[in-house]
């Protein structure tokens, strides 16, 4: 939301009436400081347990240690927009306080919202806020507020809450789903209404906390919220338990509320919940032994609803089977349980870390509520529960396929990708469709895509729609019956499809077009015509047109609406949304990376601008397709020339909510604009969302807002974000992401998708790329004069070939960056793991692409021996990696000069791509165009000579 609440604290406030508010806002994206008189930011305050017994009056017991995040005297009151004020005792002796009255009439004076609960009203009494105001509160506070002048509102049970302009007033603990709704209203937000029913696994001594705040946090929500037990039945209590860290080894424990149970667990109907919430504390311990809650857990996992576990709830999961090949955090005590029950263990560093694994939420303990309630909110927020059939074929258009196969996953939407004669797994050749001033549409070889589904084995009743991209694949699949088959069985059902470009052609050969509105790609009209469809011309190559259960669009620039108009379709809504993205581009930017982000924000209606250093609004950026294709690393080939939205020069960043760093080519010549490094620090500092994914984080190294975040990558910058002071997260699997504060690393992508962006194909990139010069000139020179050479490749043997790449600059005039394209195979003439290190001379590392990954990789033998080692262009990662440019003075391309100088090196900034440096037994150059003098270096530190000669020789080229 943008809002920053002020919690007022004091010791003895009642525990939930303290820690509900300020974890459930802060799991909506509200900012709460806590502050105390005559305390400050790290101390705690003491709370108390107040509950009902049968007594004539509460009892009180010790409950949490509550840390205070703000030092009250140094607090601007001024830059709050709410006050909260819990109830409990603190508020007795907080209302004779002069600062304390103060600081409650200035909110009240500018009209801010103040919500204040149970004895809490103590305090606005005191500062002269209720006169005329209609309040409630606990009962015995009445006389007091009516002294004040205030209107007495009787509590018909302590859920009672009441709202009066900027005062909100609650009875108790109790009331807070509906006391912290109106206080979000009257902060300017909404809480939209929730059909989701969400289930409580309580058992007795639970942790007070671990199921009091979810469960009013999502009944805050407008969630329907049952708690069950086994051998309990609605109305029956759990007494809880209060675990704390108080100095000891390990946890305390304390009597927390007693919790009321709202279901039975008898004759339970888990179907008709949508999520599972399991609390910690002791009780997961033996409830794991009953037979029947493991039972439950396997239904809740085995139908992909979700689930989320904390602290010791995980005992449950892993007695459940449920965690085989899971990814899991919990309380570090749980971590045997979890290891043992077959899943991989995620250290909670820090303790409130939580990690999504598909359905799978898990939390360490309670101090991370806020994320644990935000991951499970953007799960729940994103199923629809809706299921879309992609018919697919080789040759289908690239981005007609990724962007609405993985913008509809981010939505929560399950998609299967199938293609007739293949099976799960196998993958579809794509074409890159784009205009480049000819008569007609250019094509390349666009990424591989990757099927999920076997066409011959799909059961076309389960899914809710069809979708189908263009392309050339519409060609022939358009002859194929079975595909003619599918689509008349959706047609007829009157399920939504929805077809892009060429995809029309399917429709028309099964003669579904009859009497409909359609539009496409325009080549595709004579045949749409003649099919009976009702022709409309696309304006733009925006154009959607929808007609019934039929969506059409004419190509992928419209995938924005296309998208909104077959969500709608479903059943969906897609709401409205005020906010302002910025993209940050550059050439070679890698196109999924850039294109299915951008489209799919587009489609949720936010206003998303694209921007690249040096050009203007129109001006488009040349994009690179990076691809697994069998080698050690990704290839590269051409992508779609993507248009920029808004010129650079001049650009208000503050005018933004969020931005967003695709990867590809583009973030390492980024990295060196002061300008560019100056727009990410601006948003970091101001907190707001940053989203950076495979190499884009190598900006963010350079900007220096890394240090102390956890962050993942592509796994070639690992280098980038460990010497930028970043924690480096294992990207495991490749569609793997995290987030840290506000940092979001992947957006949009092919694993797991939460709410507002997710992820995205963050390692896409292969191929074992050397370039091409770097590899066979020194290789072939050397044996010139007289050198053996032996050149090896972690995991190949001799006779094997690596793919180079041929980099250069100026080919394609308007580049920020080096071009690349395939070059030579480069056959290999030694096995690496039958290599004798010792008996070498000296060591070559070319440059390229191939350095990335193999400086995850140990070249540390030769380092340490003081053998000649000569390094060119991005060669130097390795060295780097190997910590060996320590103290030493190394040239690079600038793109490197960051990395160098986090790893220590003395970078000497190169004045031509000629130049080379050499220091002790370390030689470096910047690129192969440096070779002559590189090689005359590396052959000299050999001990060897390269006589001079007057001899001038003429190459005859052509």
């Amino acid at each position: 939301m943008g809002k920053s609440v002020l919690l007022l604290c004091g010791d003895y406030m009642e525990d939930s009436e303290a820690m509900v508010p300020f974890q459930a806002l802060q799991a909506y994206g509200i900012a709460v400081d806590a502050a105390c008189p005559g305390k400050k930011a790290g101390d705690v305050c003491r709370t108390a347990i107040h509950d009902s017994a049968g007594y004539q009056t509460y009892i009180e017991s010790r409950g949490h240690n509550f840390s205070l995040t703000a030092t009250f005297d140094e607090i601007d009151f001024g830059k709050y927009d709410g006050l909260v004020i819990p109830g409990g005792r603190a508020p007795e002796y907080l209302a004779v306080n002069e600062s304390v009255l103060d600081c409650v009439r200035k909110f009240s004076n500018s009209g801010k919202p103040i919500a204040s609960i149970c004895h809490g009203q103590l305090i606005l009494a005191a500062a002269g806020s209720v006169k005329g105001r209609k309040c409630t509160a606990y009962p015995p506070v009445k006389p007091t507020l009516i002294d004040a002048g205030a209107h007495w509102v009787e509590p018909e049970t302590m859920k009672a809450c009441v709202a009066d302009g900027n005062i909100i007033t609650g009875a108790t603990y109790e009331g807070h789903p509906e006391f912290i709704q109106l206080f979000v209203k009257a902060l300017g937000g909404k809480i939209t209404g929730s059909d989701k029913k969400i289930l409580f696994l309580c058992g007795d001594f639970m942790e007070d906390y671990e199921v009091t705040v979810p469960f009013q946090a999502l009944e805050a929500l407008g969630c329907r919220v049952d708690a069950v037990c086994p051998k309990k039945k609605a109305g029956d209590t759990c007494p809880t338990a209060v675990h704390d860290f108080e100095g000891d080894q390990t946890y305390s424990e304390k009597p927390g509320h007693n919790f009321t149970l709202t279901a039975s667990y008898e004759g339970l109907d888990a179907s008709s919940y949508d999520a599972l919430v399991v609390p910690g504390g002791r009780s997961p311990e033996y409830l794991a032994l009953d037979e029947t809650v493991t039972a439950l857990v396997k239904e809740f996992m085995h139908s992909k609803k979700p689930v989320a576990s904390i602290c010791h709830g995980q005992q449950i999961l892993a007695a459940a089977g449920v965690l085989k090949g899971r990814k899991c955090t919990a309380y570090p005590a749980v971590k045997l349980n979890v290891v043992l029950g077959g899943g991989t263990w995620l250290e909670p560093d820090p303790i409130s870390r939580c990690y999504t694994d598909e359905n799978l939420v898990t939390g360490a303990a309670w101090p991370g509520h806020p994320e644990f309630i935000s991951q499970l909110m953007a799960f729940l927020a994103s199923r629809m529960g809706k299921s879309v059939l992609q018919l697919c074929g080789d040759y289908m258009e690239d981005s007609e396929a990724m962007v609405p196969f993985q913008a509809l996953q981010a939505y929560g939407i399950a998609v299967d990708a199938a293609c007739p004669g293949k099976k799960a797994g196998d993958v579809c050749r794509t074409a890159i469709h784009d205009s480049a001033g000819y008569q007609t549409y250019t094509e390349s070889h666009g990424h591989n895509f990757s099927l999920n589904a076997t066409f011959d084995e799909i059961d076309f009743g389960k899914y809710d729609g069809l979708s189908i991209p263009g392309g050339r694949s519409p060609e022939y699949l358009a002859m194929n019956e079975s595909v003619l088959d599918c689509v008349r069985k959706f047609s007829n059902s009157g399920k939504p499809i929805a077809s892009h470009c060429y995809g029309q052609l399917i429709l028309a050969a099964a003669g579904l077009v009859k009497g409909c509105k359609c539009t496409s790609y325009p080549p595709v009209k004579p045949t749409l015509i003649d099919a009976g469809a009702h022709w409309v011309e696309p304006e733009t190559m925006k154009a959607c047109v929808a007609d019934g259960n039929i969506i059409t669009g004419a190509t992928y620039e419209g995938n924005p609406e296309f998208i909104q108009l077959f969500v709608k379709a479903l059943g969906g809504k897609i709401t409205g949304s005020d906010k302002k993205i910025l993209f940050l581009c550059g050439d070679f930017m890698e196109d999924y990376e850039i294109t299915v982000p951008f489209q799919a924000l587009e489609a949720l209606e936010c206003r998303v601008d694209a921007v690249c250093p040096k050009k203007k609004a129109g001006d488009t950026c040349p994009t690179a397709v990076h691809d697994f294709e069998g080698d050690q690393t990704y290839s590269e080939k051409p992508g779609h020339n993507f248009t920029l939205t808004a010129s650079y020069e001049g650009l208000d960043a503050s005018s933004y909510d969020a931005l967003v760093i695709p990867g590809g080519r583009a973030p390492e010549y980024l990295a060196l604009d002061e300008t560019m490094i100056a727009l990410v620090k601006e948003f970091m500092h101001s907190k707001k969302p940053v989203a950076s994914i495979c190499h884009g984080q190598q900006i963010l190294a350079a900007a220096g807002v890394l240090k102390g975040r956890k962050c993942t990558a592509y796994p070639a910058v690992k280098l980038n974000v460990v010497l930028g002071g970043g924690t480096w997260l294992e990207p495991d699997p490749i569609s793997r992401c995290y987030t840290d504060e506000n940092l979001l690393r992947e957006l949009l992508g092919q694993g797991t998708l939460s709410s507002y962006e997710k992820q995205m194909i963050f390692g896409y990139d292969v191929n074992n790329v050397r370039h091409k010069d770097q590899a066979m000139v020194p290789f072939q020179a050397l044996q010139a004069y007289g050198i053996a050479v032996d050149a090896v490749c972690p995991g190949k043997k001799a006779g094997d070939c690596c793919c180079t790449a041929v980099q250069d600059s100026g080919v394609y005039p308007g580049y920020q960056t080096f071009t690349e394209k395939r070059g030579h195979n480069f056959s290999l003439n030694a096995t690496f793991d039958e290599v004798d290190f010792g008996e070498y001379d000296g060591l070559v590392l070319p440059g390229g692409r191939a350095p990335e990954y193999l400086a995850m990789n140990c070249v540390g033998k030769i380092s340490e021996s003081g053998k000649p080692i000569a390094s060119i262009c991005h060669g130097r990662l390795i060295l780097a990696a190997a910590d060996s440019v320590r103290d030493r003075k190394c040239t690079s391309l600038c793109a490197l000069g960051r990395v160098l100088i986090d790893a220590g090196a003395h970078w000497i900034e190169p004045k031509t791509m000629m130049d080379c440096v050499a220091d002790g037994n370390l030689i470096t150059g910047v690129i192969y165009k440096a070779h002559p003098e590189y090689i005359q270096l590396f052959v000299k530190a050999l001990g060897g000579k390269i006589t001079g000669s007057d001899k001038r020789i003429l190459f005859l080229c052509g």
